[in-house]
């Protein structure tokens, strides 16, 4: 009888929640709940868990790339730069001959950023638009932004062994930095917005109508010098929009051989790419990151040129390079001493008072359920006295409260089988979307719980993986393994990512790839006797007895 109250009560609950459209931020633990009426609870479970340090992580060919600099109250400064190859839109190029830069054309760099539409101008006004994934204060922040030609061949396969991808981590900075010694910075015009004070601008980016010789066009194709009467050619959404040298890509774009520019693999030897370098000015605030996509950006030349001799006339044309190929971000860290200090020494034996999950090269959380094998049979005692029980799973939950610290919380952390590197089965089998992306596997959970506006904790629903480790009868796919636990910048993506040295008293050399994409950092408490119950960390089993 319990097993179908406990079962009705379930469906009941999944049905209220897939019929709301909430913001899961803010309803975390409605989505994970307390209500398990009719069964009983175990958590007396021995639980240990500790803090590492990641170290250099690979950091090449990521699905989103951070830019800019980072400041947390507790972990310390986070730098991000990023160097990027480029692609032509067309090989072998036509550019036509007498091709010439001239003043009123420009070449271009455009990003776009994460955004959201709050407001639809009408007529030739601008829609509005407020940045997403950006960390710090963007309309006031600013930093040294300088972008450089990129000397560093970025290869795709490892040298030694061609059949095995080529790595590359986030301490390699000086690889790329130490080629362009003295060379000049290609966005060197004279607006300090596009770099020694590059800000992050949410306003929609308007191109309009020109005659091909900067004059623009009314509606009937004439020039009108009324700014209203102006024809919209293209809206952008806000991004980075900053002038590149022109010179630069006359000289080696449109009067480069035709050899250089046959296909994208010659390009790439030719102009290996260009490198985003990132510091603090002197402004009172340079604290300000995003997250961007490059795949989506392109660096956009304008010039003029005629198709044959017998052409009367200059035309205006224009060539698109891409940002596409391989890619690295690069990670500086000035952290801060209590944190160096926090993942120094890490108790393996009866776990950490706080736990310290951090993104980027930053460190991940280890957890151990049930305790020690005493008798030496490699399956601890606790788990056995379960399985002897014959106990059937209905739930179980990690319950991680925040220790408030001044930093910023992130949305999501992530909980995965750390002795395989791979999700654990309640993230596998967990198909919830929602209206954000971020919060879609809401029934998994590891969503950020606030509670009268103040970031309170994290749940996590493991019950699949402990039915299994219960009930499960392969002795390949029932061992119990150790948990993982770090931030994710991405939740729809549980692949791994390598570190650059294993992780100290481990063969293991792989954390999930939404920590390495991720600057932020948490502070939770363990659950050692120093912590006070109601801020314990909490492993709860929800079962019933079998007949």
């Amino acid at each position: 009888m319990k097993k179908i109250v406990s079962k009705i009560a379930l469906m009941l609950s999944i049905v209220a929640i897939v019929s709301c459209d909430k913001d899961f931020n803010t309803i975390g633990s409605d989505v994970i709940g307390d209500d398990h009426f009719g069964l009983e609870k175990k958590e007396d479970v021995t639980l240990v868990a500790y803090t590492k340090a990641t170290g250099a992580v690979q950091s090449n060919n990521l699905p989103t790339n951070s830019l800019g600099i980072y400041s947390d109250g507790y972990f310390g400064e986070s730098k991000s730069t990023f160097v990027s190859q480029l692609e032509l839109s067309s090989v072998s190029p036509d550019f036509g001959i007498e091709i010439d830069i001239q003043a009123n054309d420009s070449v271009y760099l455009y990003v776009p950023y994460f955004n959201k539409q709050t407001a639809t101008g009408s007529g030739n006004d601008a829609n509005t638009f407020e940045l997403q994934s950006i960390y710090g204060e963007y309309e006031t922040a600013s930093f040294d932004l300088k972008i450089y030609e990129n000397k560093y061949y970025l290869r795709s396969f490892d040298a030694i062994d061609p059949s095995v991808s080529q790595k590359y981590y986030s301490d390699q900075k000086d690889d790329v930095e130490g080629l362009i010694v003295g060379d000049p910075h290609l966005n060197d015009g004279a607006n300090v917005v596009e770099n020694t004070e590059f800000r992050f601008k949410k306003e929609e980016i308007i191109i309009y109508k020109t005659d091909g010789n900067g004059a623009y066009l009314d509606s009937d194709g004439a020039v009108t010098t009324d700014l209203t009467k102006r024809v919209v050619k293209e809206r952008l959404t806000p991004g980075m929009w900053i002038n590149l040298n022109k010179d630069f890509f006359e000289n080696r774009i449109l009067n480069a051989s035709d050899a250089d520019l046959v296909n994208n693999n010659v390009f790439k030897e030719y102009l290996k790419g260009i490198y985003f370098k990132v510091d603090a000015n002197s402004s009172p605030d340079s604290n300000v990151l995003a997250m961007l996509d490059f795949s989506r950006a392109y660096i956009n030349i304008q010039y003029h040129s005629k198709a044959a001799l017998t052409t009367d006339e200059l035309k205006k044309k224009a060539f698109k390079l891409n940002l596409k190929g391989n890619t690295v971000n690069f990670f500086e860290n000035t952290s801060n001493v209590d944190y160096v200090n926090a993942i120094g020494s890490p108790n393996e034996t009866i776990g950490d008072e706080f736990l310290y999950p951090k993104g980027g090269d930053g460190s991940v959380v280890f957890i151990d359920l049930f305790g020690p094998d005493v008798d030496g049979d490699l399956i601890p005692d606790e788990l056995k006295q379960l399985r002897d029980e014959n106990i059937l799973i209905n739930d179980a939950y990690l319950t991680f409260i925040i220790k408030n610290n001044g930093q910023k919380n992130p949305t999501r952390i992530f909980l995965y089988d750390a002795a395989n590197n791979i999700p654990i089965l309640d993230y596998i089998f967990d198909s919830s979307t929602a209206t954000d992306p971020e919060n879609n596997k809401f029934f998994y959970g590891g969503i950020l719980v606030k509670e009268d506006d103040v970031e309170t904790k994290y749940r996590i629903r493991l019950s699949s993986h402990i039915n299994r480790l219960i009930r499960g009868t392969d002795p390949d796919t029932n061992k119990n393994v150790r948990l993982g636990l770090s931030i994710t910048q991405n939740i729809n993506n549980g692949n791994r990512y390598g570190i650059k040295n294993a992780f100290a008293g481990t063969a293991n050399k792989n954390i999930p790839i939404g920590s390495v994409m991720s600057p932020l950092g948490t502070i939770l408490y363990g659950n050692t006797a120093s912590v006070s119950v109601d801020k314990r960390l909490k492993f709860e089993i929800y079962y019933t007895k079998a007949n």
